[in-house]
């Protein structure tokens, strides 16, 4: 995985020394998740990608075409890891608990960007929360937060 990540950060965005820093890693990461919550129905819509899309150009200050460049490496590496794992042991490396609920608020909107709240989708989510260390009631609190801003 570190190889085409660094590969692809050196040529968009490696920093003066032309090493991948951390930050980049957890890029990818962040990106991989947010995809998994994308994917967790079967489904991948066009209202999802727009919001996966915005989320990345959003997050990390980058232009259309790094993100969608980052989303496709994301994406390739999701579909190569042996599950969510070493995503999730990055993020808990790297973030506090605050930045970890941050994660979990863009993945809730992710999951609810077309709508619709699938049992596939539910479940990675609880997955996912636990794989980041957070409590049942803080994943709650979080997607009930995000619930009632998308339904306003």
């Amino acid at each position: 995985m570190l190889d085409r990540v660094q590969s692809f950060f050196q040529e968009r965005m490696s920093n003066a020394a032309g090493e991948i820093d951390e930050a980049q890693r957890l890029r990818v990461a962040t990106c991989a998740l947010l995809l998994e919550a994308a994917h967790a129905d079967q489904e991948f819509g066009a209202e999802e990608r727009r919001t996966v899309a915005g989320i990345v150009e959003r997050r990390f200050g980058l232009d259309a075409s790094d993100a969608a460049a980052l989303i496709a490496l994301a994406d390739e590496e999701r579909q190569q890891a042996d599950g969510l794992y070493g995503f999730a042991r990055l993020i808990n490396t790297e973030y506090e608990r605050p930045r970890k609920l941050a994660i979990i608020d863009l993945l809730w909107r992710v999951v609810y960007s077309d709508g619709v709240l699938e049992s596939h989708e539910d479940a990675i989510m609880h997955r996912i929360g636990k794989l980041l260390g957070l409590r049942h009631d803080e994943l709650i609190a979080v997607k009930l937060q995000v619930k009632r801003s998308v339904d306003d």
